[in-house]
């Protein structure tokens, strides 16, 4: 007969797992069919902007209306419903995620990284500004995130090398790249999918969200280069100092990865697509039907370079790379199914009148600035931006039509809070996966990031001031 005992010092603890975004989301759509229940319906009056050719909810014409709860039939279509309605967004991602699927395995980024740290060698602080510029640019225009990833084992060698800490390495990598994913003004999964669901033209108000990443990456920069001389100085006000952790980096990352002269080929091909991006996007209004076919061209193109003519090879590794965002892709359908209960029970005004109503006292740049912060906090729950956008981007743009701020203030709001706020958000995956890698305790990390996202939040307030003062439109 087996015995259980425990010692009088044992003791059994209750561990406590934070959901997922899955199963948080998923929980979400119950929440809200049972809110359809309580929550009286009601509605706005909607008509035509002759000016914009959009349709926007018309001001103090709200009325309540005869409930319509969301049943158990309802809960489970949702999700069925929420997938087709978003399965325009949902292809487009998927068809990124192939292409940089395609990009990261020829491994001409990473060879270009590595002769840039060999150049620089000796010039450390340059090194710092050139790397995270270059990843702010791939965050600002490719929408770059989880692709990075790669880098940081490369990074952190070189880092470790000039005398610097772990801290630096994945602050060059992750905070360089959400510099420009923040603010980017063509980044195609944050502001390209929230100006789609807002109803602006895509990738409008290039201007002043230009403005906003240069700012941005300058803060960044700073911030980094900052620590990184004082680490350099004195060992011993690094952060991680004391640390037992020791990481093992191999330099011989940096020696093993040469610039081809098929690597050159396709950095050439990077860079005019992205021109060509631009160019389409500002002369012909490019959509999200032409970004796609723009980046297959170019993922085929890099395939055939990369993998020598075979077509078969960037086939597989073109699906590896969408089978990558395939969660984030159902994310974006669970997130629109909340959508679809809302518009069902009839509640989604309800809540915009809600919220808009105290915002409607404040003056504009007070309420632009609640909906930053409010972004912010509900990035901690919904940590993924196609996802987040989802959910928040309709109730947003309706409330900014309510309360008379331009829908362009309500999608940088969201597009800052979620992206600057990424930096302290332990759900968010691809920080705690560059953490890992270097081995950096969340803890630790806080005290870097913590007064960046602070001077970042700052910095998105003004221009967010200056968006309301000169009511940001396209430009």
């Amino acid at each position: 007969m087996e015995k259980h005992s425990k010692g009088k010092n044992e003791k059994r603890k209750l561990k406590l797992k934070a959901p997922t975004t899955t199963a948080l989301l998923m929980f979400i759509i119950v929440l809200v069919a049972l809110l359809t229940y309580i929550v009286p319906a009601g509605q706005y009056e909607r008509a035509m902007d002759d000016e914009t050719g959009r349709e926007l909810i018309v001001a103090d014409s709200f009325s309540y209306t005869e409930s319509s709860p969301v049943g158990p039939g309802g809960v489970l279509s949702s999700v069925f419903n929420g997938i087709v309605g978003a399965a325009e967004i949902i292809a487009f991602v998927l068809i990124v995620g192939g292409v940089f699927g395609v990009i990261v395995k020829s491994g001409a980024i990473n060879a270009a990284l590595a002769r840039l740290i060999h150049r620089l060698k000796g010039r450390e602080s340059l090194f710092i500004v050139i790397a995270m510029t270059a990843f702010a640019i791939g965050g600002a225009t490719f929408g770059m995130a989880e692709e990075t990833l790669p880098f940081v084992a490369i990074v952190l060698a070189a880092t470790i090398a000039m005398g610097y800490d772990r801290i630096v390495a994945v602050s060059i990598v992750v905070v360089g790249v959400y510099a420009g994913y923040s603010a980017g003004p063509l980044n195609p999964f944050n502001v390209g999918i929230a100006q789609a669901i807002a109803g602006l033209p895509l990738f409008s108000g290039i201007g002043l969200r230009t403005i906003l990443m240069i700012g941005g990456l300058i803060i960044a920069i700073h911030h980094t280069l900052r620590y990184a001389k004082k680490v350099k100085l004195n060992p011993k006000t690094s952060l991680l100092s004391g640390e037992t952790v020791e990481v093992e980096t191999d330099v011989t990352l940096l020696d093993n990865l040469t610039m081809t002269k098929q690597h050159k080929a396709i950095m050439i091909i990077l860079g005019l697509s992205l021109v060509s991006l631009v160019f389409g996007v500002l002369k012909y209004g490019w959509y999200l039907g032409e970004i796609s076919a723009l980046m297959l061209l170019m993922g085929i193109i890099v395939g055939l370079i990369a993998f020598n003519g075979s077509f078969n090879q960037f086939t597989d590794e073109f699906m590896k790379g969408a089978a990558e965002l395939t969660a984030a892709a159902l994310i974006i359908g669970l997130s629109r199914a909340i959508l679809v209960v809302m518009e069902e029970g009839q509640i989604i005004d309800t809540f915009v009148y809600a919220v808009s109503t105290p915002l409607a006292g404040l003056h504009s740049v007070f309420a632009a600035w609640g909906m930053y912060i409010s972004q912010g906090l509900i990035n901690f729950v919904i940590p993924s931006s196609t996802g987040q956008a989802a959910v928040v981007m309709p109730i947003m743009s309706s409330i900014s039509d309510v309360i008379g701020i331009n829908r362009q203030i309500a999608v940088q709001a969201f597009q800052s809070g979620d992206g600057y706020w990424n930096m302290i958000t332990p759900t968010h995956p691809v920080l705690m996966a560059a953490l890992g890698i270097a081995a950096v305790p969340f803890g630790k990390w806080i005290r870097f990031a913590g007064p960046l996202v602070l001077k970042w939040t700052i910095w998105t307030m003004i221009i967010l001031a200056i968006g309301v003062w000169i009511d940001w439109g396209p430009f």
